[in-house]
């Protein structure tokens, strides 16, 4: 009971047709699919999206590294501070002394 089966199926040339036509359909398909995903990813605003977001990641990362730096050096950083502060602060600072010691040079009115 075994039957024999054509080692190639028979097919005419409308099937021929028929298939090539099914064949174009789903490639034309696939490849309009391409494209549409294609011109999504290259889209002006999905460029600037991913702009913001990898310039947003390198300041997070810029931070961290600055944080970091700043906790290490923390006593050097501070004593430039001071000396910023009173160096922009001379001038003032000179004023008032020199009002204190014309305050004691100065007698006293009775």
């Amino acid at each position: 009971m075994s039957t024999i089966l054509p080692k190639e199926p028979v097919i005419t040339d409308r099937e021929s047709v028929i298939l090539s036509n099914a064949e174009r359909r789903h490639l034309r398909r696939k490849f309009k699919g391409s494209v549409d995903l294609a011109k999504k990813a290259l889209s002006p605003r999905r460029q600037f999206d991913r702009l913001i977001a990898r310039k947003t990641d390198e300041a997070k990362q810029l931070g961290t590294e600055t944080a970091q730096i700043v906790k290490k050096n923390a006593p050097i950083l501070g004593l430039i501070g001071v000396s910023a502060l009173l160096f922009a602060a001379r001038r003032p600072i000179s004023g008032w002394i020199s009002n204190m010691r014309q305050s004691k040079t100065k007698p006293d009115d009775i």
